[in-house]
């Protein structure tokens, strides 16, 4: 059979597989109790413009003249119904589907037209029978579920579109539809959705995906068409085959709109991405920039001619806005020289979709970064295919999270453990306030730990130079740490972005200006303890962007899903710190940390304007005080989320900032 990759998620990017010494092993992830979401939004269908040529809901079971064959003949697709046994309420029975997860994931289908019935292929249960006993089902894997349809006429729709709603998790298992043409004699091609790239191991679709995929080469004018929904377990490994589920329904086959463009993947690329400093290569993707380390930024994508219609002049534009305030303001649109001509089917990809450079300015600002595919047929006001990101400047923050947290990985999150984890930080340019100095000046750095964190671990952090480093070698026998400092963790650090000041004698730490990894080093000290880090999935990192060091000593780029490519590890920079002339801080903050309250006690009267803002910038508390010399005044944190808050003091000559730890 011919296979052909047509994948489109509503939620998530398509993932390129990191480079060198990748190890074949996924995470054991620690999810979010409630994951956000990245604001993402794919492609949608033409509204209005889909004329639906065939149809099934199944509200009255399985139809007449469809049919199964499984492998073995007990793999079978069951029908869930308002008065089935068990109903359409349920989702999957299978010990392992989710059924004990927080939130469950083995939810029903939330279709559109899910109170009458869909179908399920319920690979856990087939396997287990509910139990925890492997092999124990009726139709233990590797088994393979093929559900067939009856014969369909398209001899008057020379272009068809396939759509359905689904949802579906995966442990080993794919999940295709084949087509025949005489009746299903012969399945000559089939599509596979949602493949492991973008639906990772131990990972879902969204519940009530919209799956769709032109099929016009395939069944397009043709009279006896059939297609077949293949569940496939067999393709596992050593640790298993199958699991969990795949549930369908509101199957359409209809007319594809004549102008679409989609976003999808090219030689396993991203459909989208962010270039730095012009070497996509090799430098990091920082989600919060530092404004000491400014450097320009380009941005790609692949996608394909998704309409019956070519399209000329189709390029990539990439609109910035400025979302600081919370109102938008368009900053610029960069576009890419883009493919002139498109016929449909064909793709634009990366080589033509690198846009023009843009240079954030080096001030404090939060981005909204929008990619649309345009034409000459498709204008950036009315295109549906676009996707967007946030992007963050920072005058002390450096990282590569974009401020999302998707779970949390470390210690026990993979086999052998993660015994090691490290981001690079390309600190290349000299502290703007010290011309000449070849230095840059750091604070500390937040990890944000999870609340699962053994509380009496300690970590170690150090910088390297980059040089010499090689996956699976390592650092050079002769590397030395520019820096290292251990720190013991306690309880009002778990569960919070914790900060750990690298100062010595209340002067930041001083580095050559020049690119480092910096490495955490991990030892928890409680039986069965563990550590583990906050992550954001937005983008794949580029070769030792970010780094992590397995039990047997090994280093690698990344797992062969985006499990460890943004982590919460953000680097505090001094901000425009003077050697020759140190402000002094006439007021102090305490307790810190504080449960809920706080205390500024000023050591000069006068009138002053209090901000706390959050790690990001944004501010989270204000208000004005008018105080006597050696007055204190009194801060209500109780309503702020535990974490690292920032408490600027203006008036008197004074405009300091400190940290302040909500535990």
């Amino acid at each position: 059979m011919k296979k052909t990759a047509i994948l489109f998620l509503s939620l998530a990017s398509a993932v390129a597989v990191n480079a060198q010494g990748l190890p074949q092993i996924d995470p054991v992830l620690e999810p979010q109790d409630a994951p956000a979401k990245h604001a993402i939004k794919k492609a949608t269908p033409e509204s209005g413009t889909a004329n639906v040529v065939w149809s099934e809901d199944f509200a009255n079971g399985i139809p007449t003249g469809w049919s199964q064959t499984g492998t073995p003949a007990t793999a079978q697709w069951e029908y869930r119904g308002p008065n089935t046994t068990p109903s359409n309420s349920t989702g999957s029975r299978g010990n392992f589907s989710g059924i004990n997860n927080t939130p469950p994931t083995n939810d029903p289908l939330a279709s559109t037209t899910g109170s009458n019935g869909f179908m399920i292929f319920d690979s856990d249960y087939l396997d287990n029978g509910g139990t925890s006993v492997f092999g124990s089902g009726s139709a233990p894997a590797p088994h393979i579920g093929r559900l067939t349809t009856d014969m369909i006429d398209l001899s008057q729709h020379p272009s068809v579109e396939l759509k359905f709603e689904t949802y579906a998790r995966r442990f080993f298992s794919n999940w295709f539809v084949a087509f025949s043409t005489d009746g299903g004699a012969t399945f000559t091609d089939t599509v596979e959705f949602f493949d492991p790239s973008t639906v990772a191991v131990n990972a879902s679709t969204l519940n009530g995906e919209v799956a769709l995929a032109n099929v016009s080469a395939f069944v397009g004018g043709q009279d006896s068409v059939v297609m077949q929904f293949i569940f496939d377990g067999t393709d596992g490994n050593v640790n298993g085959n199958g699991y969990y589920y795949w549930m369908i329904d509101d199957i359409e086959l209809r007319t594809p709109p004549a102008n679409q463009m989609l976003f999808t993947t090219w030689n396993g690329a991203p459909a989208q991405d962010m270039i730095y400093n012009g070497n996509g290569a090799a430098y990091p993707k920082y989600g919060i920039m530092n404004t000491n380390q400014i450097v320009p930024v380009e941005f790609d994508a692949n996608f394909f001619n998704y309409g019956t219609n070519a399209q000329s002049n189709a390029t990539l534009d990439v609109e910035i806005w400025d979302v600081t305030s919370g109102t938008p303001s368009l900053v610029t649109t960069v576009s890419a020289p883009g493919c002139a001509n498109l016929a449909p089917g064909d793709t634009c990809d990366y080589n033509d979709l690198t846009t023009t450079q843009w240079t954030p300015p080096a001030q404090q600002a939060s981005y909204l970064l929008v990619w649309k595919a345009v034409s000459d047929s498709i204008s950036s006001a009315s295109t549906t295919t676009t996707d967007t990101f946030s992007f963050f400047v920072h005058d002390e923050l450096y990282s590569t999270d974009r401020n999302n947290v998707d779970n949390y990985v470390g210690t026990n999150s993979a086999n052998p453990e993660i015994i090691a984890m490290g981001v690079m930080y390309d600190l290349s340019n000299e502290d703007a306030n010290n011309t000449g100095s070849g230095l840059v000046y750091l604070e500390g750095l937040t990890i944000e730990l999870s609340a699962l964190t053994d509380s009496t671990a300690d970590i170690e952090v150090a910088f390297y130079d980059t040089t010499g480093f090689a996956f699976n070698a390592g650092f050079p026998a002769s590397a030395t740490a520019a820096f290292r400092r251990s720190f013991t963790l306690n309880g009002s650090l778990v569960g919070t972005n914790a900060y750990f000041d690298l100062q010595t004698n209340g002067n930041p730490l001083a580095l050559p200006a020049q690119p480092y990894l910096m490495i955490l080093n991990f030892f928890p000290n409680a039986t069965d303890g563990v550590i583990r880090i906050a992550n954001d999935q937005s983008f794949d990192q580029p070769g030792i962007s970010t780094v992590m060091q397995l039990a047997d000593g090994n280093w690698y780029g990344g797992f062969t899903s985006r499990a460890h490519e943004g982590t919460f590890i953000r680097l505090v920079v001094q901000e425009n710190f003077s050697v020759a002339d140190q402000d002094l801080i006439n007021f102090s903050v305490y307790p810190n940390p504080t449960s809920g309250e706080a205390n500024i006690m000023f050591a000069e009267g006068g009138a002053y304007t209090i901000d706390v803002l959050d790690m990001v910038g944004n501010r989270v508390m204000s208000q004005e005080a008018t105080v006597n010399t050696n007055e204190k005044v009194q801060l209500d944190l109780s309503s702020l989320p535990k974490g690292v808050y920032l408490v600027n003091v203006k008036g008197e000559n004074t405009d300091k900032t400190v940290k302040l730890t909500v535990k």
